[in-house]
């Protein structure tokens, strides 16, 4: 009796096990192997590398310590890189204004506005220069892609002049746009 019992135990634990192998259509569940898939190398892309330097000069505000006249000279020297290096990257919006009365000059001015954001771009040096003055080079890479299609000028459009409205020898900015 106990052989049976034990051959009764393991036909139910057998069917048991081979019951989790069907799923609720009644079709067993075949193992599959993995697919694997293999990247392909992607070749890095050139980055071209913008620099910038900066220019800043302690206030000689007499409230202010010497450490405080230092630190703002630096901060303005990194200031005005990062703005040079916006002009390279973003251009600059030049507004002018010249008034005439009796055929004399009254008054000409003009205005120059650059509105950028940089990001990436990292400090590479700070030197002291004479007169507490400070000078600040920045730097950013961009790839060659973007420097090429939003960053530089086809050689035919800086060597030719065109005829547009501001006469024979100028340059239309529609002529300089990114194409």
């Amino acid at each position: 009796m106990k052989p049976i019992m034990s051959i009764m135990s393991i036909a139910v634990a057998s069917s048991m096990l081979l019951l989790g192998c069907v799923n609720n259509n009644g079709s067993s569940i075949q193992a599959t192997k993995p697919e694997v898939t293999v990247a392909k190398p992607v070749a890095p892309k050139e980055r071209v590398r913008i620099s910038a330097v900066g220019y800043g000069t302690e206030s000689l505000y007499e409230a202010y310590t010497p450490g405080q006249r230092r630190l703002m000279a630096i901060r303005a020297s990194k200031l005005d890189a990062y703005r040079s290096l916006a002009e390279q990257i973003n251009g600059v919006k030049i507004e002018g204004n010249t008034t005439v009365g009796a055929l004399a000059l009254k008054s000409d001015s003009f205005r120059a506005k650059v509105n950028a954001m940089v990001r990436g771009a990292r400090v590479t040096s700070v030197t002291p220069m004479a007169d507490n003055n400070y000078e600040t080079v920045i730097e950013v890479f961009v790839d060659r892609d973007f420097f090429d299609n939003y960053l530089s000028y086809s050689d035919q459009a800086l060597n030719s002049p065109v005829k547009s409205s501001c006469g024979t020898n100028c340059f239309d900015p529609d002529d300089l746009a990114p194409r």
